[in-house]
């Protein structure tokens, strides 16, 4: 059987599903009183190179300040449990926007977990040094 018979004997809807992961959240487990996980998910290549974007001016020179946005950012996209876009969590925190939850619930921490779900993602291991050198 070649590659395109292989192929085409696959679940088609397998090609489009994001792979997960529960990862452990330091930040979180201080914040409840026990040990927490979150669940991550990899991120689109068109994501990616969207928020790849913000770490550069409008020079194409790399802008170090935006390095903890683009990690609040992966954040965002790439977290999916606890969801930072709900509402009531929000709320709860005094958040106005995901962008804010995830600074709030993860801190410092978003630069470990961004580098996490760039792994998922298959960006392979350049990827990952260069987020975790960001």
């Amino acid at each position: 059987m070649n590659l395109i018979e292989k192929l085409l004997s696959v679940d088609k809807t397998k090609a489009t599903e994001k792979e997960t992961k529960k990862i452990k959240s330091k930040k979180l487990a201080k914040l409840v009183g026990e040990d927490a996980e979150i669940t991550i998910r990899e991120l689109s290549g068109k994501r990616y190179n969207a928020l790849q974007a913000m770490l550069y001016d409008k020079k194409g020179n790399r802008d170090m300040n935006a390095t903890y946005d683009f990690n609040l950012m992966c954040c965002v996209y790439g977290v999916v449990d606890p969801c930072l876009t709900d509402q009531k969590l929000m709320e709860h925190f005094g958040a106005s926007t995901p962008k804010d939850l995830a600074a709030i619930l993860f801190g410092m921490e978003t630069g470990s977990i961004a580098s996490e779900i760039v792994k998922l993602s298959g960006l392979g291991e350049d990827a990952e040094e260069e987020v975790k050198n960001l």
